[in-house]
């Protein structure tokens, strides 16, 4: 459960993702699962959404990003999205950009710790991909999605476990042609998730 920072008259929740291109709406028609969790939080007057997913980043590139952050308060709400970007592949045309694995375990732990001290934050694995495609290891990421949900558990943040919810037929509707991203149907499909959770949580009450 969050905790909160303000009393229920107070609290206007401002949701904010934050990430690579899952946070940024790659894909998604609509401009991805913030976008759409923005618009109803909107229609219900409950609050609003920022956008601060940069398609293409690994953790290596988030971190500096961490203080320019516009976080107001504990009202906040970060959705935290880290997708694969930093999972090594083959081939590789950028084999620079991968973080290897006790890199992006520290680097996890720093970001969900920067913004844990923050704001509230809802942590969500990856979803599967077309791992064969993509040149991805398929146990090889699966190592990456485990670090993510052991230093959420760890630093005791909200965890959405998306990976094992995508089972085939999920993933046979939502995964895009591109065989990496999910596209707006599996927008939808997450910020309907990441709804039911917050208001499971009462913080959209």
């Amino acid at each position: 459960m969050f905790e909160k920072g303000h009393s229920k008259e107070n609290h206007v929740p401002r949701i904010f993702s934050f990430g690579a291109s899952t946070a940024q709406g790659s894909k998604d028609d609509e401009g991805g699962f913030i976008a759409r969790i923005g618009k109803r939080l909107q229609q219900e007057g409950l609050g609003h959404a920022e956008n601060y997913g940069i398609g293409g980043h690994s953790t290596d590139d988030m971190l500096p990003r961490l203080p320019d952050l516009p976080i107001h308060d504990n009202s906040d709400i970060a959705i935290v999205t880290l997708g694969i970007n930093d999972v090594p592949r083959a081939p590789d045309p950028r084999p620079d950009r991968r973080v290897p694995l006790d890199r992006h375990d520290a680097n996890v732990h720093t970001i969900v710790e920067n913004l844990k001290g923050r704001c509230r934050v809802l942590y969500v694995t990856q979803y599967p991909v077309n791992y064969d495609q993509r040149g991805l290891d398929k146990q090889l990421v699966e190592s990456y999605v485990n670090v993510g949900r052991q230093v959420a558990h760890e630093i005791g943040v909200e965890i959405l476990d998306i990976h094992p919810e995508i089972d085939d037929a999920k993933y046979a509707a939502f995964i895009h042609e591109d065989g990496m991203h999910f596209n707006s149907d599996g927008h939808a499909y997450i910020a309907d998730r990441i709804w039911d959770h917050l208001t499971a949580s009462g913080h959209l009450d």
